[in-house]
């Protein structure tokens, strides 16, 4: 309040006692220069009290300015009237309440979007303009460049899933499920919900859920695919067998020399098919029990004896050795032996299959230094790393990451004139997925190829290196 407001403000409270004065003048009650000293000294007093007063009230008034500012401010001190003290008063306890709903707010909108962060779906936020208003990492990582305050279709032109979007924008439906499949380096499919949001999330008013299907549409091609190949890998001994068996009702019914030269041909077709279909069956059984791990113990370097000591006559038929080493005392690990057998089994019938003659196949048990990404996450405190190296032509990169799909054959035509039924590897990835473990493999051309297996160890144990052949 200005100074001539502050005067205007005092005379007219002092008005009426000035007016007392003059009357008890005029009624010769009191003197005239007594009077006007008393109307004077009551209208300085009067405006010497507002003056206080309302200086106090612009002191709270300034204090109420400071509180727009996120609520922070100094209240005034010794404030001379109880009226602007218990005002000041009441404009701290406000700012009080609203600092504590403001804290309490922030840190529920920061313990959400921390929540919406760690969520592994991607999900998208956005009002009814299409714009969007929010998304947690996953999103950003799926969607290069995503930013907020953009149009949606900048990043989504599905018509599909932007037609899901319209029907839960126009009331049509609460939340809608559509298939999206992002154009990306590998095709990704996504099960796409858009749902309504509650009113309270302010211009958030629509989300869009990601679940990934990538992996299910290519089981599903899998399996599509594995019908097709076993079908056909069936197939074909089947019409070898069929059309021997024809010729020898027909033509070369009596004919010695045909049924001499057809038997061993029909007998290693029928043995194909026998292997066949028994990799089919304990591929099954594998898969079917691969979500239970096992619970037996096992000794991995006696297994690895066991193999080599079987397979060294398939071996020397063809000029090569095993040769065996290992850096433990202890390779017990919590595992199925038959099963393990079957594992390195495989594996060195491979070695032997594609290496090299007059090579030999080493056999390493190591402590790994440098566990796989699949185990690592697990932190076991000791894992095993059997590698299994050959010397063979070699596989050629682009081939490695598919060796352990269901008939995948680098070279069809070798494989099957080695007796492959290129179901060998497939069982393995099965079988060491179901002990806990990994494998991997590593190929130069022309150097040869190593097949390691990582495997969760029981206990710890002293190491010393030992040669066996």
């Amino acid at each position: 309040m200005g100074f001539r407001q502050l005067l205007m403000t005092a005379f007219a409270v002092a008005f009426p006692t000035a007016t007392i004065f003059i009357i008890l003048a005029a009624m010769e009650l009191l003197g005239w220069g007594t009077a006007i000293l008393c109307a004077t000294l009551a209208w300085l007093g009067i405006a010497g009290v507002l003056r206080i007063y309302f200086g106090d009230l612009r002191r709270v008034a300034r204090y109420a300015m400071a509180l727009r500012d996120k609520f922070r401010g100094t209240p005034p001190q010794h404030l001379s009237f109880g009226a602007a003290s218990e005002l000041s008063s009441l404009y701290t306890q406000i700012a009080g309440a609203f600092r504590e709903r403001i804290a309490h707010l922030e840190a529920q909108t920061s313990t959400d979007a921390e929540i919406l962060d760690h969520l592994p779906n991607p999900v998208v936020m956005v009002n009814r303009q299409r714009v969007v208003t929010g998304f947690n990492q996953a999103a950003r990582g799926l969607f290069h460049n995503l930013e907020t305050g953009r149009d949606l279709t900048r990043y989504i032109r599905d018509p599909i899933l932007l037609d899901a979007f319209d029907d839960v924008a126009g009331e049509r439906e609460q939340m809608k499920h559509a298939e999206f499949v992002l154009a990306s380096d590998a095709h990704r499919h996504f099960d796409v919900l858009t749902a309504r949001l509650p009113a309270a999330t302010g211009d958030r008013n629509f989300v869009l859920s990601f679940s990934d299907l990538t992996e299910l549409r290519k089981l599903e091609q899998m399996r599509a695919d594995f019908a097709t190949d076993a079908g056909h890998e069936l197939r074909t001994p089947l019409s070898v067998l069929l059309g021997f068996i024809e010729t020898l009702e027909g033509p070369a019914k009596d004919d010695p020399n045909a049924l001499n030269q057809f038997l061993p041909v029909m007998r290693d077709q029928g043995q194909r098919m026998q292997h066949l279909i028994e990799d089919l069956l304990s591929l099954a059984r594998i898969e079917l029990n691969e979500h239970t791990p096992p619970s037996d113990d096992c000794d991995i370097g006696k297994i690895i004896d066991k193999v080599a000591q079987t397979l060294a006559m398939k071996a020397e038929a063809k000029g090569m050795e095993i040769e065996v080493s290992c850096e433990l005392d202890n390779t017990e690990i919590v595992g199925e032996e038959k099963e393990m057998t079957q594992v390195f089994v495989n594996l060195v019938e491979n070695a032997i299959k594609y290496g090299h003659p007059k090579t030999s196949i080493d056999v390493s048990i190591t402590l790994a230094k440098n566990t796989p990404g699949a185990l690592a996450r697990y932190r076991h405190d000791r894992v095993l790393a059997v590698a299994i190296r050959d010397h063979s032509d070699g596989i050629a990169r682009e081939h490695l990451p598919r060796l352990t799909e269901r008939f995948y054959r680098v070279d069809t035509a070798r494989s099957r004139a080695v007796g492959g039924t290129g179901l060998g590897l497939a069982i393995v990835k099965h079988l060491v997925q179901r002990h806990r473990g990994t494998m991997t493999i590593d190929s130069e051309q022309g150097v040869g190829s190593v097949f390691t297996v990582y495997l969760p160890a029981k206990a710890s144990d002293n190491i010393r290196t030992l040669h066996r052949a």
